[in-house]
């Protein structure tokens, strides 16, 4: 029975995340900002919806953030070389503030909350240089699935891409949410997607 707290995350997930997966456009940025806002206001009503306790503040240290800018510079460097992608004015809220809030809501308050005792996924797994708690590798599965589904409509390739920065950004964000509690892990998302607004304002690399 305990897998089923992973089923209702899953579920709550996917219910946030119905108008990022409708709303966004082929052919506007602007429409991922006003989906965003909606889903917000959804991660919102489900945070007071469900007790999970105190949101606890811990002090962060630089070391987790510059890993983010880190990881974000790579990524995004090598995302720009191979794509180019629009902004609109309301772009920098949306990567750097509202959708990092609602994927650490979603993903890591609730989230890792309720798989936290689940059988095997409390244990530290091996990936790449990082021992990292597999339920956090689980939900960064889990939200590379919604980014790829909200993104595909426009190129398959480029979905897979979104995809895997979203495993990326929510393995160091729920790496971090575990240390640093919830305010570090949105910051740590919003340095990471910061290498968005500024390569989207390079000349396209080829």
């Amino acid at each position: 029975m305990e897998w089923m707290k992973f089923l209702d995350t899953a579920v709550m997930a996917f219910v946030v995340y119905i108008p990022l997966l409708i709303g966004k456009s082929k052919r506007s940025e602007e429409s991922l900002f006003w989906a965003s806002l909606i889903s917000l206001s959804l991660s919102i009503i489900v945070f007071f919806l469900i007790k999970t306790g105190n949101v606890e503040h811990k002090e962060l240290f630089i070391f987790p953030l510059l890993i983010a800018l880190i990881f974000g510079f790579i990524a995004y460097w090598l995302y720009r070389l191979n794509f180019s992608w629009e902004i609109k004015v309301f772009s920098p809220i949306t990567w750097l503030v509202v959708l990092p809030i609602v994927d650490n809501l979603i993903f890591r308050r609730f989230g890792l909350y309720y798989t936290s005792k689940l059988p095997y996924l409390s244990y530290k797994l091996q990936l790449l240089f990082w021992h990292v708690r597999g339920n956090v590798i689980l939900l960064a599965v889990l939200c590379a699935f919604i980014y790829f589904l909200i993104f595909v409509r426009k190129d398959v390739f480029q979905a897979i891409i979104e995809g895997t920065m979203a495993f990326v950004v929510s393995v160091i964000a729920g790496h971090v949410y575990l240390f640093y509690g919830l305010f570090g892990a949105i910051l740590a998302q919003s340095a990471f997607s910061f290498w968005r607004m500024i390569f989207v304002r390079f000349p396209q690399m080829k």
